[in-house]
């Protein structure tokens, strides 16, 4: 029987990103989607996250993944108990507990589970530093309200407490994200294990958030790593590299106290989704830093521009090369202070149309120490009514060329991952000013 129609989600509206369209969230790289569905089951979880909110009902939503021709697709959803009256409601969801209790036969784990996790320990205990594991045994809280029951943990001597999880059948989303965050609180690095990564048929999309988590490594204990690890004596994992067309590497062999253990306490060998992203954008600022340190005569279009576009791309460049130098560096005039260059394309008209483009930049940039309080003064008083918006020509750019501070959903996956440069870090609380008198109306 052919199954009917499924209504979707439209458009969802999330924290510090606004509103997104299903047809936006389909667009998107799967790393940046991947990355919104971990952090809207993070804050559900109760830790660190973002809301998304149904823009139909204002109820709480989820990105759920479905399968067309093999590849998965993200859709928003709601929860369950969300309002049954909605337009896009999609009815009850299945509990957690009950697939997993269905797929076991009645049982939450299954006996070769089991053993693969003895093995893990096995491993371990060749170690050294191996004081002590245990094998699905609780662990109390120190951080946290309630413990867990990892699938192993771990004690070496000098290297500190390690859990790892064993993952071979579907785990759900909100299962992957209580347990990494709740490591996370206690700050302890956490390893899942995948059951074998098929690079000739679909990865289960539970593999691949915990792929994602871990920068793009999925580590695997196959017998060629555990062979390793007993001549080595210490744990060995295969980890299989994420790669630019979508599949792995050939796997490398890897010990597990080599690995980088970032803030998420979830380790990686080789990062290969925050290095390729900040690589990509480095090479398309690169023409745009040489074109401006040529730029003497600003009278002349910079790389095509018109002269009220290339001013501002100078200045936005201005800002961020001296938030990141933590020196003026001025590409847009002659004048040893960003906000004297600033007020003066303000007074004169060239930046009146883009007072809310260059207050969104100025805010998400550490750039604080190097402004007066004249220049929102500036942007109040010179603000032109016909803004440049979010889909202008301009705003478009300088998203592309500075999307640390200007695109939401990259900003907020870096920040997610603890990889936001420096210089976009701190918000400007001198926009206050700004905002306040903007509000009011104050011109």
């Amino acid at each position: 029987m052919a199954r009917g129609p499924q209504r979707i989600v439209e458009a969802a509206l999330i924290e510090r990103i606004g509103p997104v369209t299903a047809h936006q969230l389909l667009a998107m790289p799967i790393d940046s989607w991947g990355f919104l569905r971990d952090q809207i089951t993070d804050r559900r979880n109760g830790a660190d996250g973002l809301v998304a909110k149904c823009m139909a009902c204002e109820c709480d939503v989820y990105i759920r993944t479905s399968k067309l021709r093999g590849i998965a697709r993200p859709l928003f959803q709601h929860y369950s108990g969300g309002n049954p009256m909605c337009p896009w409601y999609q009815g009850r969801n299945v509990k957690p507990d009950d697939a997993r209790a269905a797929q076991y036969g009645g049982r939450q784990e299954s006996p070769f589970h089991r053993l693969m996790c003895e093995q893990v320990g096995e491993l371990v205990a060749l170690d050294h530093r191996y004081i002590k594991h245990a094998v699905a045994e609780y662990l109390p809280p120190t951080e946290n309200e309630h413990g867990r029951y990892p699938d192993i943990f771990v004690e070496w001597e000098g290297y500190g407490p390690f859990a790892v999880e064993f993952q071979m059948s579907g785990t759900f989303q909100t299962e992957i994200s209580a347990r990494c965050k709740h490591y996370e609180r206690e700050g302890i690095p956490l390893l899942w294990i995948l059951f074998g990564v098929e690079t000739a048929v679909d990865i289960p999309q539970s593999f691949v958030d915990v792929i994602r988590r871990h920068r793009g490594n999925a580590f695997v204990l196959d017998p060629a790593a555990v062979a390793a690890s007993r001549e080595q004596k210490t744990l060995v994992l295969s980890c299989y590299l994420s790669n630019a067309s979508g599949g792995f590497d050939p796997p490398v062999l890897v010990r597990f106290d080599a690995l980088t253990v970032p803030h998420s306490k979830l380790p990686y060998h080789e990062d290969r989704i925050v290095k390729p992203r900040i690589d990509q954008v480095d090479e398309l600022r690169r023409p745009w830093f040489a074109a401006l340190k040529l730029w003497k005569d600003r009278f002349r279009p910079l790389r095509n521009l018109d002269r009220p576009q290339s001013l501002l791309v100078a200045a936005a460049f201005s800002i961020v090369a001296t938030a990141a130098n933590g020196k003026v560096i001025n590409y847009a005039s002659e004048q040893n202070s960003i906000s004297a260059m600033l007020n003066t394309y303000l007074h004169n008209g060239d930046f009146s149309r883009y007072t809310d483009l260059l207050t969104r930049l100025i805010e998400n940039a550490a750039i604080g120490d190097w402004m007066k309080e004249s220049v929102w003064e500036h942007m109040l008083r010179h603000k032109a009514d016909n803004q440049a918006d979010e889909q202008s020509s301009e705003w478009c750019l300088l998203r592309q060329l500075l999307p640390e501070a200007l695109n939401p959903v990259l900003r907020e996956e870096l920040l997610y991952l603890d990889a936001l440069p420096n210089w976009a870090r701190l918000e400007n609380s001198c926009t206050n000013f700004y905002r306040r008198n903007s509000d009011t109306g104050t011109r």
